[in-house]
This record gives C-alpha cells, sequence and structure tokens, in this order.
C-alpha cells in the first residue's frame, strides 16, 4: 500500500478508536464538529494533505453546512410538516355551489345535483317573395322579429340513479313544454330509461341541442317536415364500445304543446336511432360520424300532412302536401358527419312512405348537406354519450382589453324535399343558405343567414336573417 494512502488509513482507524487527538478538559466543553471536519483534520496531521488543500476543503464545507441552514423568516420543511395541520376531509354532506353553463348545486357524494339555467334568442328576418309564387298563395313579403325561444330550465339528478328536467319555453307567449321528464341513468344492459316529453330519437340535427351549437339558425327542409320532434312517450338511451355507439328506442303519443293529447284513435309513434364512431382522434378534433333511425308511425285513418317552412321560422311555407288521408307511414333517415379540425361537413337524408287510405304507397324524401368552418381554429365538439354534436368551446372569449374578439365561423348548406308523388302534389324545394357566425363566447352569439328558397317550376324567395342568443 502506498505510504499516504497507509497515513490516511491509519489517520481514520485513530478517529474511530478515540485516539486522534488528546480529550478536552471537561470544564473547557468546545463545539461538536462533524465526522467530516474531523477526519479533514486527522488528514492535516497526519500529512495526507497541505494546508492549503485543507483550508480549501474546510472552506467548502463552511458554505454547505451555511447552505443548509434556513434562512431568517423561513423554516425547516419538516418543521412546516409539523406546524401545518392536515386538510381537513370533505365532509359528504356539504354543498358545493358553482357556475358552469348555469348554476350547479351539488352534494359532495355525488348523490344530489341541482342545475338552474336558461335561454334566450332574438331573431329578424327580411324577406322578399316574387310575383310568380305569391299568384299560388305563398306570399311571405315583409320583416319581422320574434323570440324564437326564451326557456326556462330546472334539471338534476336525486339519489343515485333518479333525474328529471323540467324545461318552459314562453317565445309563444304561454309557457309550453320543451322538456319535461323524469327517469332513472345507469340501470345495467338499459342505460338510461325516460318517461314525459322529449325528443324522440331520430336525426343528427334533432339530436343536436338548441341552445347555441347548431350551425344554422333552423333545421334543414327534410328534417322540419319528416322527423318527429318532441312528444310524450318513453325511452331508453344508451352506448357502448367504449362510447363509440350510441342507441336509444322508444314510443310516443303524439301531443301537444303541453305533452298532453286525447283522442278515439291512435297516433302512435316507434321510433329508434343506431349511431357510431368509426374514427374517433384527438379527443374528437378528427372524428367520423355514422347514423341510422327509423320511426313508423300508427295512424287509423288520420290525416298527415307536410309542409316545412323554408329554414326561416317567420316565413310560411312555400311546398304543402295539404292533408293526406292515411293509415300511417314509414320514416327512414340516414346520417353522415365528419370533423377535421377546424372543418366539418354533416349531411343526411330522410325518406317517408305514406300509406293511403285507399292503399296506394306514397314516397316523399329529401336531403341536405352542409359544410362549416371556423376561421379561428376552434372545432365542433361531440358527445359519444348522445350521438351528436355539443358545444363549441372558444379558444379566446372577447374582451376589448385583451384583444381578444372570439370565434367566427362561414357556413353553407344546401337542401332538397320532394313532396311529389301519384296524387300527393306537395311541390319540390331546394334551398341555399350561407351562414356567418360570431361567438363571443362559448354560450353567446351572434348569427347571420341568408336563404335562398326555390319552388320547382313556380319561384323563388330570399330572405335575411340574424340572431342574437345567449344560454346561462
Amino acid at each position: 500500500m502506498p505510504r499516504q494512502g497507509v497515513r490516511v488509513w491509519m489517520a481514520l482507524a485513530a478517529s474511530a478508536a478515540g485516539f486522534a487527538s488528546p480529550p478536552m478538559r471537561a470544564e473547557e466543553p468546545a463545539p461538536k464538529k462533524s465526522v467530516t471536519e474531523q477526519v479533514l483534520e486527522i488528514l492535516r496531521e497526519q500529512g495526507a494533505i497541505d494546508p492549503a488543500r485543507y483550508e480549501a476543503l474546510k472552506q467548502q464545507l463552511e458554505e454547505e453546512e451555511r447552505a443548509r441552514q434556513p434562512q431568517a423568516g423561513e423554516t425547516k420543511t419538516s418543521e412546516v410538516a409539523k406546524a401545518t395541520p392536515p386538510a381537513p376531509t370533505p365532509d359528504p354532506k356539504a354543498w358545493t355551489v358553482d357556475y358552469k353553463e348555469g348554476l350547479r348545486i351539488e352534494r359532495n357524494d355525488g348523490l344530489y345535483k341541482l342545475h338552474l339555467g336558461g335561454l334566450i334568442q332574438m331573431d329578424f328576418a327580411g324577406i322578399s317573395t316574387n310575383q310568380d309564387l305569391k299568384d299560388e298563395g305563398f306570399d311571405n313579403q315583409g320583416t319581422g322579429e320574434e323570440f324564437r325561444r326564451a326557456r326556462i330550465v330546472a334539471d338534476g339528478q336525486f339519489h343515485e340513479y333518479a333525474i328529471f328536467k323540467a324545461q318552459y319555453d314562453f317565445a309563444g307567449g304561454d309557457a309550453n313544454f320543451a322538456d319535461v321528464y323524469l327517469g332513472l341513468q345507469d340501470i345495467p344492459y338499459v342505460g338510461q330509461i325516460r318517461i314525459g316529453h322529449f325528443k324522440e330519437p331520430m336525426s343528427l340535427s334533432v339530436q343536436t341541442s338548441d341552445e347555441l351549437i347548431t350551425t344554422f339558425m333552423e333545421g334543414s327542409l327534410p328534417v322540419v317536415a319528416f322527423a318527429p320532434n318532441r312528444n310524450t312517450g318513453i325511452a331508453i338511451f344508451n352506448n357502448g364500445f367504449d362510447q363509440r355507439m350510441t342507441w336509444a328506442v322508444g314510443g310516443f303519443r303524439d301531443a301537444n304543446n303541453f305533452g298532453d293529447g286525447f283522442s278515439n284513435h291512435s297516433p302512435y309513434n316507434v321510433t329508434a336511432r343506431i349511431t357510431g364512431l368509426p374514427v374517433w382522434e384527438e379527443n374528437g378534433e378528427t372524428l367520423l360520424h355514422v347514423g341510422y333511425s327509423y320511426s313508423h308511425q300508427f295512424r287509423d285513418n288520420e290525416d298527415l300532412s307536410y309542409s316545412p317552412y323554408p329554414e326561416v321560422h317567420l316565413s310560411g311555407p312555400i311546398v304543402d302536401t295539404g292533408d293526406i288521408p292515411s293509415h300511417g307511414a314509414d320514416v327512414f333517415g340516414a346520417e353522415l358527419a365528419t370533423v377535421n379540425g377546424p372543418l366539418s361537413l354533416q349531411s343526411e337524408f330522410m325518406d317517408t312512405l305514406v300509406e293511403e287510405q285507399k292503399g296506394a304507397h306514397r314516397n316523399l324524401y329529401g336531403a341536405y348537406a352542409e359544410i362549416a368552418y371556423f376561421l379561428t381554429g376552434e372545432h365542433r365538439t361531440y358527445d359519444p354519450k348522445k350521438g351528436a354534436f355539443g358545444r363549441t368551446i372558444v379558444n379566446n372569449p372577447f374582451s376589448i382589453a385583451k384583444g381578444q374578439w372570439g370565434a367566427f365561423e362561414l357556413a353553407a348548406r344546401y337542401s332538397y324535399l320532394d313532396l311529389d308523388d301519384g296524387d300527393i302534389r306537395g311541390g319540390i324545394e331546394s334551398n341555399v343558405t350561407a351562414a356567418a357566425n360570431w361567438l363571443l363566447y362559448s354560450n353567446m352569439r351572434l348569427m347571420l343567414n341568408y336563404v335562398w328558397a326555390h319552388r320547382n317550376d313556380v319561384g323563388d324567395q330570399n330572405a335575411v336573417t340574424t340572431r342574437v342568443d345567449i344560454d346561462f
């Protein structure tokens, strides 16, 4: 072993045995030195390190010691941990009040929830109808305004399974029903059960909520003409395959605006819908939606009629079948939609087979296709639990101080509807709608639509409509 190594070894051994230095007198206690300091002194005394090296190491040791000491006003981590009491355990029966798309009150155990909110939509329209349509009795010329929707809503959950919703619309001057139902959720193999007045499960655009998430102010021609909307009944809604598929089926009775109905005949519907997501990437920024729906409408020698407004709610129709004596109808719907970042495409085809009382079957049908693009980079959101589009989240909400202006969207749609077959001569209509939307916030926007409506072999109608709406 090298001589220097022997010296180090002997010094360490001497230190361990207590012989490195003479014992101090009891009457002169010295500050206790660390083991590292003692080893340095032994190495210096044994000549293992020179004085310069000893001073450098000692200075480095003192700097490290100072760095480990808390500064003035600071407390050691261990002392902080001892002084800070543990966070109290939340009371499971305490309540939390928050605002998110309305006022939300929820008990911490999740068994009781209440949401209070509302919706206001104010529309203005100017309509020009050419003389040929006027001569056929379709005179919609003029300007006007209306509260398209003015709703209040309360919905929520009590206990583990029970749910409810009570939504009323005052736009027509009465407290008409929108969605008013109660039900159960998370039922094994069934999903959600609803009983009351709500939308029948048909059509992608119908299932997309009215509250600030539609691209155009009004639904397309075939959807308004054929798709059943809200009626009174019972239905189940479920999803599976990691929310890549939804299905729903229900039985309904035609009801008035208050969910009521009574007659000596049976205007009942059985309606079902199934959807799938063959493509779902980047949490929905890229997706492909497909869907199919069917409704059988039982009618006991009851009249059916189809006369949709031309994608302007303040306008009267320009096609109309009049009353069709029938035994019922079968309505078929196919859906296709895709989202690729700010670009979205959507289309539906609807076909209605009407059984006339005299036994003949008439085929009425229509389709639409639309394209939309967010100039500011947002994308349409999609709710896989419902198989429908959800609320668009604005990246930069309107703020003059921050120089933020919200989101801007441009869109266009073509609709086609054929109400001519056999002795049913309702007419054929084609519409082109252009839209510009300014979303100030995710729950407030301004909309501008231009609608060109054309009835084949008759004439045209032009309309400019605007809407301001907010939900809370």
